[in-house]
């Protein structure tokens, strides 16, 4: 009986132990829960929509900085930026997405993806999580502030600055795993925040839905970002970039076969 019980207490400790290594007593399962409640607040009270946005958004990015706070450095304060913008990026798509069963589906998944972005992504030892989930937070900010443009017809120049804004931000922080100094990741940043402005300037002008201008501006930032990363890891060989330019062709195709002309 005693052996029994001894095995049954092994297994009950090993399953902790793998649910603290999923999900950790900590703040970030606390502030991803209060991210999946906030969205599905915003969903039910329609009439102060936009202020149960600002202080869902507000609380959260409060989350964040707290974080960096108790972690006493270990979180730079530059990686506070993927946080915040995937809070802002995946609350303002949410507002795209129907209200049906599926959206409650969109809420999970983004808390989960706002966990793993604490736990990881926003963190300098791993550059992998950050890499995949920087790709979706920028679609999911583009993906709003594009369908701000089709929805509401809001004036370029504030759509092109936003984007140029959002683009650099995100780009910056990736880059600092990389560089060495600042002021050299900010100079990246910016140019290719520049180059990427200018496509969703062209973009403008032709007749795709925002789901797809979005798709493409990500997948161009793709191969960009990655260009730029591998160059600080190793020369760069014609290799490298075909490799990173078919994939990118590749992913417009599909973006452009599968596009919804308006």
């Amino acid at each position: 009986m005693r052996a029994a019980i001894r095995a049954l207490s092994r297994q009950i400790g090993h399953v902790l132990t793998a649910m603290h290594y999923v999900i950790p007593s900590s703040h970030y399962a606390i502030l991803s829960l209060f991210f999946f409640a906030g969205l599905e607040v915003i969903l039910a009270l329609h009439r102060w929509i936009f202020v149960v946005i600002a202080v869902v958004l507000a609380i959260t990015i409060l989350g964040v900085i707290l974080i960096r706070t108790e972690e006493e450095g270990a979180f730079h304060p530059a990686q506070a930026i993927l946080p915040a913008f995937a809070a802002i990026g995946l609350t303002a798509f949410s507002l795209f997405v129907p209200a049906n069963f599926w959206i409650h589906l969109y809420f999970a998944g983004s808390a989960v993806v706002f966990f793993y972005l604490l736990k990881h992504g926003a963190k300098q030892a791993y550059p992998t999580w950050n890499w995949l989930i920087s790709l979706i937070v920028l679609y999911v900010n583009m993906a709003a502030l594009l369908g701000w443009r089709f929805s509401l017809y809001a004036p370029v120049v504030i759509i092109l600055g936003t984007a140029l804004g959002v683009i650099s931000l995100i780009t910056l922080q990736s880059l600092m795993r990389y560089t060495r100094r600042l002021s050299e990741a900010w100079l990246i940043a910016l140019a290719i925040a520049f180059v990427l402005t200018e496509v969703v300037w062209v973009l403008q002008f032709l007749p795709f839905h925002f789901f797809i201008q979005a798709g493409i501006v990500t997948a161009l930032y793709y191969v960009i970002f990655q260009l730029a990363a591998v160059s600080y890891e190793k020369q760069l060989h014609r290799r490298d970039f075909i490799e990173y330019i078919v994939v990118g062709i590749i992913a417009l195709l599909m973006l452009l076969f599968t596009a919804r002309w308006v």
